[in-house]
């Protein structure tokens, strides 16, 4: 049993795209999180009262199955539904689907509750979740395992973390982790290629002023397919990890 459903539609803005007119990864991951925010604001558990009980939530986790992604000026439907939650995290799916109803991009995600104070994860507050009418469960839900970089075939980029990376919550925003990760892959190379699938796991917090080294390293598939996985690391702590699947365009 899944909980409620919230759909809204949208049009890609030419701001919200690349060199291709196509959507960037990180617009699609704000938008699709602006509008799980626009649920919970309807349903009276707005960002200002999680702030009021020194709570915010966290993303820990993406995984993207990417059919096509939106283009400029196209008009697409969001979709997000609350699935299930345990003593520490929720899940919740995201869709976008073409005016034919025809499924563009689904994202899983898990999220937890981050006491402010702390900086630390929180059990789940049932009151908190219960507007969304999501499945109690006692499990996990896995994703898929993430590749390690290959150190010894990596490519490194260095990014200092700047005053516009920082969002309301006072930390890195999620989406700006896909530009580090992102720009480290060859230019040609996107030209050539298209994601097809994403997995992201956020590790650590990085703050304000940090210095971050983005890694990539690359793996060619049996079936065709090119693996990059990636690292980001604060000093010597990895702040995040991540796979993207590409197949040529």
């Amino acid at each position: 049993m899944s909980g409620l459903t919230f759909r809204t539609n949208h049009q890609v803005r030419s701001h919200e795209c690349d060199i291709q007119g196509e959507m960037t990864i990180p617009s699609l991951i704000n938008e699709m999180v602006h509008v799980s925010g626009v649920q919970s604001a309807a349903l009276g558990n707005t960002e200002e009262s999680m702030l009021e009980k020194g709570l915010s939530w966290i993303i820990i986790q993406y995984h993207m199955d990417i059919k096509r992604i939106p283009k400029k000026d196209e008009i697409i439907t969001f979709e997000t539904e609350a699935l299930s939650y345990n003593r520490f995290f929720t899940y919740r799916v995201f869709r976008a689907f073409d005016t034919s109803d025809n499924l563009l991009v689904e994202v899983m995600t898990t999220f937890s509750i981050m006491d402010m104070a702390s900086r630390k994860m929180t059990r789940i507050d049932k009151a908190i979740v219960a507007p969304y009418q999501a499945e109690e469960i006692r499990s996990l839900l896995r994703q898929p395992k993430i590749q390690p970089v290959d150190e010894d075939n990596q490519l490194t980029m260095p990014y200092r973390v700047r005053y516009l990376d920082i969002d309301a919550n006072k930390h890195v925003n999620n989406s700006k982790y896909f530009d580090w990760i992102i720009n480290t892959v060859d230019m040609a190379f996107m030209l050539e290629h298209r994601i097809t699938a994403i997995t992201i796991k956020y590790e650590k917090e990085v703050e304000f002023g940090n210095m971050i080294d983005s890694s990539l390293s690359m793996t060619e598939e049996s079936n065709g397919q090119i693996v990059t996985a990636h690292q980001i690391k604060n000093g010597d702590v990895v702040a995040c990890v991540a796979n993207i699947t590409w197949e040529k365009r």
